[in-house]
Order: C-alpha cells, then sequence, then structure tokens
C-alpha cells in the first residue's frame, strides 16, 4: 500500500457517481454494501498509515544497537514482521483499486443494460468476501507481530544473562567472587523499546482486524435480511399472479320452476 495519502475514495470520481446511480434506482442495499466498504478502506488507511510509521521508528531504533551480530539478528526480526504488515498493505491497496475499477465497470453496465445489470453488477462485487480475506491477513500479522515480540523478549533476556556472564569475567580476573546471573525483571534496552514497538503495532492491527469482522458479520446479517425480504416480495407477487390467471367460475343461475 502507498504511504502517502491518497485521495479518499469517497471523493474519487466513480464512487461519487455510482452513490448518486444507486440512490436514483432506489438500490438502498447497494448503495449500502458499497458505502460501508469505501468508509472503511478509507478509515483503514489512516490506521495503516500510523503502522508503517510505528514500523519506521522500530528501524530508526535499530541504529542504537552497537553490537553489529545483535543489529543484524534484531534487523532479520524486524524485517520479518515488516513483510507480514506490507502483504495486508497490499491487500488492502487491490481492493481499493477494485473498487474504483467496479464502480466504473458498474456505471457502464448500467448505461447498456439498465436497473437490473446495475444490482447484479454490485452484487458480483462480492464485499463481505472481500472483507472476510482482508480479516484473514490481518490475524495472520497480529500472530506474526506476537511472535517476533516473543522473539526479541528472548533476545532480551540472552543479552542480559551473556552481559552477567561478561561481568563474571571481569571479577574472576581481580580475583572477585562471582555474582548469580539473575533473570531480567525490567524491560531496559533498546530490544526491550522494539519489543513493546512490537506488541503496540500488534494491538493495533487486532483493532483493525476487530474492525474488519464487524462490518463484515453487519454486512452479511443485512444482506442476507435484504434478501430474505426481496425474495417474500417476489413469492407475493408470483402468487398474485397465479391467482389472475385461474379463471373465474361463471356464478349458477338458479333453474326457472316449470310452469
Amino acid at each position: 500500500m502507498e504511504t502517502a495519502r491518497q485521495t479518499v475514495l469517497m471523493e474519487q470520481p466513480e464512487i461519487v457517481e455510482l452513490f448518486r446511480v444507486l440512490e436514483g434506482n432506489g438500490l438502498t442495499k447497494e448503495q449500502k454494501e458499497v458505502e460501508s466498504l469505501v468508509k472503511y478502506l478509507d478509515g483503514m488507511e489512516v490506521q495503516f498509515g500510523q503502522v508503517l510509521e510505528e514500523l519506521r521508528d522500530v528501524k530508526e531504533q535499530l541504529s542504537q544497537i552497537q553490537d553489529g551480530g545483535v543489529k543484524a539478528s534484531v534487523l532479520r526480526i524486524a524485517e520479518q514482521a515488516q513483510g507480514k504488515v506490507q502483504e495486508v498493505g497490499g491487500q488492502l491497496n487491490t481492493v481499493r483499486k477494485n473498487l474504483i475499477q467496479s464502480a466504473g465497470n458498474a456505471l457502464q453496465t448500467y448505461k447498456e443494460k439498465g436497473k437490473d445489470a446495475l444490482r447484479k453488477a454490485v452484487s458480483s462485487m462480492k464485499i463481505p468476501s472481500a472483507l472476510a480475506r482482508i480479516q484473514e491477513g490481518l490475524h495472520g500479522a497480529v500472530e506474526s507481530m506476537n511472535r517476533q515480540a516473543d522473539k526479541m523478549e528472548v533476545l532480551n533476556g540472552e543479552l542480559h544473562a551473556a552481559g552477567g556472564h561478561i561481568k563474571n569475567v571481569g571479577r574472576i580476573f581481580r580475583g572477585k567472587e562471582q555474582k548469580k546471573v539473575e533473570p531480567q525483571t525490567t524491560d531496559k534496552g533498546v530490544t526491550a523499546k522494539i519489543r513493546k514497538s512490537f506488541l503496540t503495532i500488534s494491538g493495533r492491527l487486532s483493532s483493525m482486524e476487530q474492525t474488519t469482522e464487524n462490518l463484515r458479520r453487519r454486512l452479511e446479517q443485512f444482506v442476507q435480511k435484504e434478501e430474505k425480504k426481496s425474495s417474500v416480495k417476489v413469492e407475493l407477487k408470483k402468487l398474485k399472479e397465479e391467482k389472475k390467471m385461474v379463471p373465474q367460475l361463471p356464478v349458477p343461475v338458479k333453474q326457472q320452476a316449470r310452469e
């Protein structure tokens, strides 16, 4: 996903025109689906930009690590975390571009084939399915970020222990008694700060995942409800038409009494 701020989808000409046409044709269900996705993607772009900013801060913290070996290890961990985040960004950007293109196609379809074709064009966007794929990607990114945070915790502990052992070597040379290396009880140092950054990013991604799931569920329920209402209307219309087609029998006339 591009880091630069893009034009919000709500201002894209194709989206603006699609809303106008959907509203003008009374396609409320379709309008709500598209509008929900547009607002969601605009909101996700802002949140994703914050995630990228936090990842840049992690890279800047690497410059504070003096040990080349440790720095290389932390860099690998940071790049693994960044890779998963970039996958999510790619998903969001793809959905965004596809939506703009689909909006343009739907408008062209409407011009050529009318309202029913427009309804089918919006339905073919499969918006709940697109949200489900984004949700899955976000979930994977959260899990990956947590794994990288765990690696940083282990690395931080190893560095603490190594530092304690090095100090004991110095005590031995000075003829002093060695000290027991206690487990680290406080988060100190650059590696600890980076671990906290990973956990912060994980929390933000988790919030984005929850937002995605909530919207997906709402849209699925809304679509099911509208489809059920539409189905009932179709059945009622069918019954009325069938009733009109039933031949009406003439009212029997009473036979006149014989004189």
